[in-house]
């Protein structure tokens, strides 16, 4: 098996979560296309998954369905073992899977405890529960990389406690890992912006971001791709903003309105 320019991943096998669809499904396909064995972690979107499955198979790489909830204890231990026994190693994990399916409004009085508990659980709880299982089999190896996909909600709050709470969790997390897992594990963050498998106005996201386009899942996954190809392990603990520049230009703006009003 020859590592290549554009297989350098061959040889690797990881976990994405929440795999099913939207960013999840292309961070899975693009870091099979360089060559790595994965598995497909979901917990609501079978089809999606499946769908991935198929789509990996035909050219000829490893893909591993992997049901489950991230916020059960149990079931992630069983998610990471399942991979490890399949794979007989894993190299990296994505923390990916989100719990976006509150009913109620994106206001703190109007919050419900469950749905809270529901964001919390998935998208905050899940990535630790699957680094803490994760963790020990990569310390032994002496080698790993964690990728953790929070938000630009993180930065502005306009999305809900909820997510905005949890998504500013996971860049804690991510930093607190860094350190405590160094030097054989390297634990960045990646916050998206506007992305087209959310439901955006594509026309109103050009007019404010600056970068005049809206990202897609697949822009989000050439970056997770670059972070875990990468031979060096000195990037740790970074929490890297993809979004078009929109929250730079929203904060300009807001600075432009505060300078008229003072």
């Amino acid at each position: 098996m020859t590592v290549t320019s554009d297989k350098p991943l061959l040889g690797k096998a990881g976990i994405v979560t929440g795999a099913g669809s939207g960013i999840g499904r292309a961070i899975t396909k693009h870091l099979s296309d360089l060559g790595a064995d994965v598995g497909i972690n979901y917990n609501m979107s079978e089809d999606g998954a499946k769908k991935t499955q198929k789509e990996i198979l035909e050219k000829d790489r490893r893909a591993l369905l992997l049901k489950g909830d991230v916020s059960k204890p149990v079931q992630v231990k069983q998610i990471i073992d399942t991979a490890n026994n399949e794979f007989g190693h894993i190299d990296f994990l994505v923390n990916n899977a989100t719990g976006t399916h509150a009913k109620t409004d994106n206001s703190v009085e109007a919050a419900v405890l469950e749905d809270w508990n529901l964001e919390i659980g998935v998208d905050l709880t899940g990535a630790f529960l699957c680094t803490h299982y994760v963790s020990p089999l990569m310390l032994s190896a002496k080698k790993g990389k964690i990728v953790n996909i929070s938000s630009v909600c993180a930065f502005t709050g306009d999305c809900g406690p909820a997510y905005c709470s949890a998504k500013a969790g996971l860049l804690g997390l991510t930093r607190s890992c860094a350190v405590s897992l160094a030097p054989y594990i390297q634990v960045n963050a990646i916050l998206p912006g506007f992305v087209s498998s959310q439901p955006h106005d594509p026309t109103l996201v050009s007019k404010i971001t600056p970068g005049k386009k809206m990202g897609t899942p697949e822009d989000i996954a050439e970056l997770v791709g670059d972070i875990i190809s990468m031979k060096g392990t000195f990037l740790t603990g970074s929490c890297i903003t993809m979004d078009g520049a929109v929250t730079e230009g929203i904060i300009g703006l807001s600075m432009g309105w505060i300078n008229q009003r003072i």
